[in-house]
C-alpha cells in the first residue's frame, strides 16, 4: 500500500520551490507499519517567479505528481455512485513563506471590539500602508492577551480562493491555511528578560518582531537581495535599523535588548557586537530548504 495513500499532506511554499509532506494521521488512525514518506521538492517555475500563477502552476503540478493521488482519485471513482460529485479525499496543512502576505502589530485599546470591527481597523492598515484595495485582502487577525495589541495577516483574496480551487482539482483539501510568521512565532521559546527583538531570516525578507515587556510592541520587515541572507555583517546592519523603527518605549536602547535569530544558519558575532545578547533557539537543520522547514510547521 502506498504510503501516501490518503494520508493528510504537509505543504510548505516558499518563494522558489514546494515541498510536499505526510502528515501524522491522528491517534485514532495509528499506521505504526508504514514508515513516514520522503517529502518531495517541486520547483516554482523561474519564469513566474514572486507570481501568484507561478505558485498555482507549480502547486498544480505538485498535488498531480504526489504518489498516491492517482490511487486516491481511482478508489474514490469506484466508491462513488455514477455522475456523483466528487469530494476530496486528502487533507492537507498549507504554509507560505511571509513573501506571499504582509504583517502588522497594531498597538490600541482593542478590549471591547468586535470581530468585524478588528477586521476593519486591519483592513484599513493595510490598504493605508500598502495602497491595496481591501476588497482584494483576506484578513486574519489575533489580540493579544490584555487587549493592547493586535496581530494582523493579510493575503490575496485571489491566491487564496485559487489555492482552494486547485486543492480540489487534486483532490486535496486545503483545511488550515497559513502564513509562516504566526507559526514561527507559536514555536518561539523566549527566554531572556522582557524586551527582545526577534528576527526571522528567509531567502528574500527579513522580518522583525519586537517583544517588550513579554508584549507584542511592533513589526517591521526588510527585503533582501541576493546574497544578503548568507551575509551576517550586512544582516546585523539591517537588524540595527529594524530595531530603531520598531522600539516604542522611550529610553530603550539596543545595548540592552537580547537578540533571537531564526531562520538561516548566521553567525551570530556581528549581533553581539551591536545588541546587548544574540541567541541562536534551536530550530531544523539548518540545511533543509526554506519550503521544507515550513513544510514542518505544516505537520
Amino acid at each position: 500500500m502506498s504510503r501516501w495513500l490518503n494520508s493528510p499532506v504537509a505543504i510548505g511554499i516558499g518563494t522558489r520551490e514546494i515541498v510536499v509532506g505526510t502528515r501524522a494521521p491522528g491517534r485514532w488512525h495509528p499506521r505504526k507499519h508504514l514508515p513516514p514518506a520522503e517529502p518531495l521538492s517541486f520547483a516554482i517555475p523561474e519564469d513566474l517567479y514572486g507570481t501568484e500563477a507561478g505558485l498555482l502552476a507549480a502547486l498544480r503540478a505538485a498535488l498531480v505528481a504526489t504518489p498516491g493521488a492517482d490511487a486516491a482519485e481511482a478508489a474514490e471513482t469506484v466508491e462513488s455512485a455514477p455522475h456523483e460529485a466528487k469530494s476530496p479525499t486528502r487533507n492537507a496543512h498549507v504554509v507560505l513563506d511571509d513573501f506571499w502576505g504582509n504583517h502588522a502589530i497594531l498597538r490600541g485599546d482593542f478590549r471591547t471590539l468586535r470581530a468585524r470591527e478588528l477586521e476593519e481597523i486591519a483592513l484599513a492598515h493595510f490598504t493605508d500602508t500598502y495602497g491595496i484595495d481591501g476588497e482584494s485582502l483576506l484578513v486574519r487577525f489575533c489580540v493579544q492577551q490584555g487587549g493592547r495589541a493586535l496581530f494582523a495577516s493579510a493575503m490575496s483574496r485571489a491566491l487564496h480562493d485559487g489555492m482552494h480551487e486547485v486543492g480540489i482539482a487534486g483532490n486535496v483539501r486545503i483545511s488550515r491555511l497559513k502564513l509562516g510568521l504566526p507559526e514561527m512565532l507559536n514555536c518561539a521559546d523566549i527566554v531572556a528578560g522582557g524586551d527582545a527583538l526577534l528576527i526571522f531570516v528567509a531567502e528574500e525578507l527579513m522580518q522583525a518582531v519586537m517583544v517588550e515587556q513579554r508584549g507584542w510592541a511592533a513589526y517591521d520587515a526588510q527585503r533582501l537581495f541576493p546574497g544578503d541572507a548568507g551575509n551576517a555583517p550586512r544582516l546585523a546592519e539591517l537588524a540595527e535599523q529594524l530595531f530603531e523603527r520598531s522600539a516604542t518605549r522611550a529610553g530603550f536602547k539596543r545595548e540592552d535588548c537580547t537578540i533571537y535569530l531564526f531562520g538561516y544558519d548566521t553567525d551570530p558575532a556581528p549581533f553581539e557586537a551591536r545588541f546587548a545578547a544574540a541567541i541562536r533557539p534551536t530550530q531544523p537543520a539548518p540545511d533543509s530548504s526554506p519550503a521544507r522547514r515550513l513544510m514542518e510547521h505544516a505537520q
